[in-house]
């Protein structure tokens, strides 16, 4: 048995460069974003047994959800690189070393530019989070700026995640995923027992990004090549990047959305809503469906059939966690957090953000599914519309749930929830009348 589980591990973490089936990888990556997910939640442990919540670690999810701005074009290549790649690939080894070298010229570009526009912003971003005092307007400069590094080194680190998985090689990918997880929860536990300074967490985060960027780089050094030209196809994307950064922006625009009115909640609100969305969308870190579909949908230009059999997974897989997330969040909070100083009130704030998170779960699969099929299908201008919509509805609802009604951190997750469900159905209709159409 002993040399089973041996045998078993040392396949988990082989390295090849071939290419991997979907339902083979979706085993092995899941597996393997278990472990991160581990680490991460042992990151998170250590932050809350060794600080619990206060403005300090406010501050720091703040700076976070600031920095996300910014991460919004990052993530971009998820969609912009993957099906363009995929399509080259599927031509010519020549063309796909030539649409890489051009990406990732376009990725150093604008992660400079991204890096000086942030240093910029900042006195205006200071003053998202609404009801933070002085002092925790203090704490949040200084985590932003020790974020800076993370910010640059997560536009490579993805560019070359978005190669790998054009070329069906994802366990490389979730195992740089791995590789930030462990260190990011190493670092974070060994920084905060011996110095007890919150600047550990950002300093933390940086590194181990950058850990994680030079394994990819290693990976993929074949296809370390810059260089810049100018046809049909790079307009085509040039022209789509600044349509699919509203897309990408969705997740990251609504996170920060609640958090700035999380802060009107007073000490503690912001980190609590954190913790919540964390627990509750554990299962989306662990099983990540899109970074798999988007080469499935862009191999069958994004068909109905697949878009239906995607969504109908996000829910099975959604169903149980939700059911078990709503009626028991107050006991998985106290059993995985409650320790330390994490204290019970840090334990009530955290449970009422997993039991009403959780009820977005579904659609927090189910919409980058869709978004990338419209990206695949070349139809971005009406659903950059629809996310705009659905980014101000939440911005509207929080306002409606928290300033008039009072519901703090329940009417936060409750203006999520009806955000997201207008999104992902208005989404899934213009689909469907477009595929009637064809």
């Amino acid at each position: 048995m002993v040399e089973n589980l041996k045998a078993f591990i040392t396949n988990l973490f082989k390295l090849n460069s071939k290419p991997e089936a979907i339902r083979y990888a979706l085993i092995r990556s899941s597996f393997l974003n278990i472990l991160a997910r581990f680490a991460g939640y042992l990151k998170h442990l250590a932050i809350a047994f060794l600080l619990g919540f206060n403005y300090q670690t406010d501050a720091v999810f703040m700076a976070l959800s600031l920095i996300g701005i910014f991460l919004i074009f990052a993530d971009v290549f998820d969609s912009i690189g993957v099906p363009n790649l995929v399509e080259a690939r599927l031509k010519n080894d020549d063309e796909f070393k030539k649409l890489s070298a051009l990406l990732l010229t376009f990725t150093l570009i604008l992660a400079t530019s991204i890096l000086v526009l942030s240093i910029l912003f900042y006195p205006l971003a200071k003053h998202i989070p609404i009801g933070f005092s002085k002092e925790a307007k203090d704490y949040l400069g200084f985590s932003y700026f020790l974020l800076l590094p993370y910010l640059y080194f997560s536009f490579i680190f993805h560019h070359f995640g978005a190669l790998l998985r054009s070329l069906r090689r994802f366990t490389e990918y979730f195992i740089g995923e791995l590789i930030f997880s462990v260190s990011s929860f190493v670092f974070i536990a060994l920084g905060l027992y011996f110095f007890h300074d919150f600047k550990v967490i950002p300093i933390s985060l940086s590194i181990s990004q950058v850990l994680a960027t030079i394994f990819l780089l290693f990976r993929a050094k074949e296809f370390i090549h810059l260089k810049l030209y100018q046809d049909e196809k790079v307009n085509l994307i040039l022209k789509h990047f600044f349509y699919l950064s509203a897309l990408y922006g969705v997740f990251h625009l609504y996170i920060l959305v609640d958090r700035a009115f999380a802060s009107l909640v007073g000490e503690k609100g912001v980190s609590a809503l954190t913790y919540g969305l964390l627990v509750a969308s554990i299962p989306r870190g662990i099983i990540k469906l899109e970074h798999m579909a988007i080469t499935a949908l862009s191999e069958v230009k994004a068909s109905m059939e697949k878009i239906k059999l995607y969504i109908k997974t996000s829910f099975l897989i959604s169903f149980p966690f939700m059911i078990v997330f709503f009626f028991f969040g107050k006991s998985i909070v106290l059993i995985f957090l409650g320790y330390g100083k994490f204290t019970m009130t840090d334990v009530n704030f955290t449970a009422e953000a997993v039991q009403y998170y959780v009820l977005s779960l579904a659609f927090m699969f189910i919409w980058p599914i869709l978004y990338r099929a419209f990206q695949v299908l070349n139809w971005l201008k009406p659903i950059f519309f629809i996310a705009l919509i659905g980014v101000l509805a939440n911005g509207v609802l929080n306002y409606f749930f928290v300033v008039i009604y009072k519901l703090g951190i329940k009417g936060i997750c409750l203006g999520t929830f009806f955000a997201y469900f207008f999104l992902c159905m208005l989404s899934y209709l213009m689909l469907y009348i477009n595929n009637k159409k064809l």
